[in-house]
């Protein structure tokens, strides 16, 4: 093994272990002992490219990640004819991948659809129809599809992707429970909580059985499961869910990693639904700064802890934070949802109902409808078990 493959292989190590730091220090290492052997335009580089912009992603550095990405693909471009073969393919298409996740993640949908069409058109040519790898790219695909609103294009890419996982690793293996929390969670976002119910409870049960339940797997798996039952309003049992999650957040990230920041939000909803205002926006206050420290004022994540925050304000009488808070949500989301989205419609809604208490003239501050409280957004899993949670 070369000097840059032992240092790539501590790199993966250390990125699973989340010493994301060190990792990115060996990779980069790895990618100049690379450099030095064969040139900066080679296959290897292309890939170690990759591996830092997965690292950059993982330390929510998106724009950073999008650079390296970018690299890789210039590379793959300058080789040209000269860059053939399967792994010259499965390279390409997880450039392509993981340009496609990083536009998303920065609001981008149209480049982000193009990569990723592009990544599943050449896993179709050299794996074929029913093959894993293109289970994989078209997972990809709906979880684009999924955050901007395409509900319908999403169901059909990730029952397509179903059928595949469960004829080539059978009914209880990841990536079966990957693509079956991922249906919960489009048809969440849809607001279809009784359909979701049973993919939810399913990619949970997977993933205690297969790792057992003190597993960060498992933990996301019971998240998204507990905010399908806040769809049915059976709190009382996803209540215990929602405060696990976070303590095991907390005990595994540190106080300020993002998955803390959502655990933080999805109890908060709780709260707020439960008629406990104080408790919803101690957690929501405490959601919003981590959100804004990591991940900025763009981020679409963030504008639903704003909107639910400026709900909850404004139902106590809070109107001019309220109007703010709203404002900025609805900004934040009509760059990146569909008109028609829920997640749109709800802000929307809330900032109608707080300037109307701002200016005097609608109705009185009460508890306004429990429909424009949203979760943080559910992340979405990756078909294979070696793929990267988002």
């Amino acid at each position: 093994m070369t000097g840059a493959a032992e240092l790539q292989e501590r790199a993966w190590t250390l990125q699973s272990e989340g010493r994301l730091d060190e990792a990115f220090d060996a990779c980069l290492a790895a990618l100049a002992q690379s450099e030095a052997e064969d040139g900066a335009e080679c296959p290897d580089a292309a890939n170690l490219l990759n591996d830092l912009a997965l690292i950059e992603r993982d330390r929510l550095r998106y724009e950073s990640a999008l650079t390296y990405a970018q690299k890789a693909q210039a590379i793959e471009l300058a080789l040209g004819d000269r860059f053939t073969g399967e792994t010259a393919v499965r390279i390409r298409a997880a450039t392509s991948s993981l340009l496609g996740e990083l536009w998303r993640l920065l609001g981008d949908y149209g480049r982000a659809e193009t990569h990723l069409k592009q990544a599943l058109a050449g896993m179709m040519i050299e794996f074929g129809e029913s093959s894993e790898e293109v289970a994989e790219a078209r997972n990809n695909l709906g979880m684009l599809y999924k955050y901007s609103g395409q509900f319908a294009a999403a169901l059909r890419l990730y029952d397509q992707a179903l059928r595949t996982l469960r004829a080539a690793c059978g009914p209880i293996s990841l990536p079966v429970g990957a693509i079956l929390h991922n249906i919960g969670g489009v048809l969440h976002a849809r607001g279809d909580f009784a359909a979701a119910e049973e993919p939810g409870r399913r990619a949970w049960e997977i993933s205690r059985q297969l790792l057992g339940d003190d597993d960060a797997t498992a933990m996301f798996d019971a998240a998204a499961y507990a905010a399908i039952l806040d769809g049915l309003r059976r709190y009382d049992d996803s209540e215990p869910i929602h405060l696990r999650v976070l303590n095991f957040m907390i005990r595994t990230y540190g106080p300020d990693h993002y998955e803390v920041a959502a655990a933080l939000h999805n109890l908060a909803a709780v709260f707020d639904l439960r008629g406990r205002p104080a408790e919803a926006e101690l957690h929501y206050r405490r959601s919003m700064a981590i959100k804004e420290r990591l991940l900025g004022n763009a981020s679409l994540d963030l504008a639903l802890t704003r909107s639910n925050l400026g709900r909850l304000l404004h139902t106590g009488g809070e109107s001019r934070e309220a109007v703010t808070l709203l404002r900025q949500a609805v900004v934040t989301m009509q760059s990146q949802l569909p008109a028609d989205h829920p997640h749109l419609l709800a802000a929307r809604r809330n900032l109608r109902q707080a300037l109307g208490a701002d200016t005097g003239t609608g109705p009185a501050a009460g508890r306004s409808s429990s429909a424009g409280v949203e979760p943080s957004l559910l992340r979405e899993v990756g078909a294979a078990p070696q793929v990267q949670r988002e």
